[in-house]
């Protein structure tokens, strides 16, 4: 017999359609895509088989929908094929079939391979029938007649296609994804009055499959799945790129309400690999008009610096913002930036308030005390209130007061010293200004029920 295949140095001559293909990929933001592919592929009269292996190592394949465009093509059954060759997946798919093995110290072992667990090989030698029993560790070489016909190098669907003529037939797959996901990372310079805001969508794709000139479409919203707990890939990547040509037209993203989602199409088709993090324009530089404030929340350590801005246009930005990381620098007296913090925002449509954290503010102190707490009877009490700010800095600072407002709380009226708000998100707000090296002592009595 004629030993024409060796495992270890294994050239696959496999038959291969060429595909001419268009992609539309639209990519959420948790770990999920849709790909749409649309191509032409040859087939002859009757009923074949037809593998496609153009798709992602994630792909869900009970979302898989595939339909032709023209003339009538019946798919009738589909497999999807995902144990791909390997040294170790082919030996187990060559049982009872005729293999040559040579060992490191050069024996010639010929016969029919009866099992193969990982570790031994055992063959019945050809001419007497005699099990051999060898070590994997102690092979050197593996010669195979031909290849096993169930042979995948990558992830396949393979169809069974029935058609009525022999022809071209102008095919449509989609189906959804894993390993696909995209985030939004806001690189802000801060200079007391302005945000100068560069926005970056990162697109992750571990998906097993790289796109080439694909129409990219994003969804910013939170789509529902009922899907099992699993560990996608990812990672982050850190751009400190802050300023862009404004002369360069680069590719830019078209926002539009979709669903009750946000959608963003970009203006020209992308190119990515697979294990690949691509960076792109979200939308052009924004000078966003925006004010520093400081917030104290009753019972924490450290008065928080913000930054405060409103959505909307006459600001310099009211558009929709996807959830991502705000990373803000600020320019030095030697013209470098420095990084001075960073914080999170959800999903943001325009004309909503956004509260920026940079840390906590080095001069200013902030303690509460309750210092007497007296039972009312029927089921009530109540406790007086102490807030002690200071203000160490050089300049005046406006300090935001925060307390949590509970259903079954409420505050003495005639108990405060500086009267305060309650917000649309249940939090009784004071606002006070302190001056240089002053202290300021807020007090109130809150009364529970129970």
């Amino acid at each position: 017999m004629k030993w024409s295949l060796t495992i270890l140095t294994l050239i696959v001559l496999l038959s291969i359609n060429l595909l001419v293909a268009k992609d539309w990929l639209t990519v959420y933001n948790e770990d999920l895509a849709l790909v749409r592919t649309q191509m032409d592929i040859p087939l002859e009269k009757g009923a074949q088989f037809y593998n496609f292996d153009q798709i992602t190592s994630r792909i869900k394949t009970e979302s898989v929908v595939v339909k032709s465009l023209g003339e009538s093509v019946v798919v009738a059954e589909q497999n999807y094929e995902y144990d791909l060759a390997g040294t170790e997946q082919i030996l187990r798919k060559y049982i009872d079939k005729d293999v040559s093995l040579t060992s490191k110290n050069l024996s010639l072992y010929l016969g029919k391979m009866k099992f193969y667990d990982g570790t031994t090989i055992g063959l019945i030698e050809s001419g007497t029938n005699k099990l051999i029993l060898v070590n994997r560790h102690e092979v050197q070489q593996i010669l195979l007649a031909e290849l096993p016909s169930n042979f995948y190098t990558k992830p396949t669907l393979r169809w069974r296609l029935l058609t009525g003529k022999k022809g071209t037939f102008p095919m449509q797959i989609s189906y959804l994804t894993g390993g696909l996901s995209w985030s939004v990372t806001y690189n802000a310079t801060w200079d007391g009055s302005i945000l100068g805001l560069n926005s970056w969508v990162t697109l992750n794709n571990q998906s097993g499959r790289g796109f080439e000139n694909v129409d990219l479409k994003l969804i910013a919203g939170e789509v529902n799945q009922i899907r099992p707990f699993f560990n996608g890939g990812g990672g982050r990547y850190m751009e400190d790129t802050m300023y862009m040509a404004k002369s360069v037209a680069a590719p830019s993203f078209e926002e539009k309400a979709f669903h009750d989602f946000h959608m963003y199409t970009l203006s020209e088709p992308v190119s990515f690999a697979d294990k690949q993090i691509k960076q792109l324009q979200l939308f052009p530089f924004k000078n966003v008009k925006a004010a520093s404030v400081y917030e104290y929340r009753s019972h924490s350590e450290g008065v928080l610096s913000k930054i405060k801005f409103k959505n909307t246009a006459e600001n310099g930005l009211g558009i929709p913002l996807p959830k991502g990381v705000f990373k803000i620098y600020k320019e030095d007296t030697d013209k470098n930036l420095e990084f001075i913090g960073e914080d999170e925002i959800n999903h943001t449509s325009k004309n909503e308030e956004v509260y920026l954290t940079t840390g906590k503010a080095f001069d200013l102190v902030g303690k509460t005390l309750v210092k007497n707490t007296r039972n009312l009877g029927g089921n009530r009490s109540e406790s007086d209130m102490q807030i002690t700010l200071r203000n160490n800095s050089k300049e005046d600072k406006a300090i935001r007061i925060v307390h949590p407002r509970s259903p079954n709380s409420s505050i003495n009226p005639n108990s405060e010293n500086v009267k305060y708000e309650i917000t649309a998100d249940n939090l009784y707000v004071w606002e006070v200004t302190i001056k240089p090296d002053k202290e300021f002592v807020l007090t109130f009595t809150e009364r529970f029920s129970y």
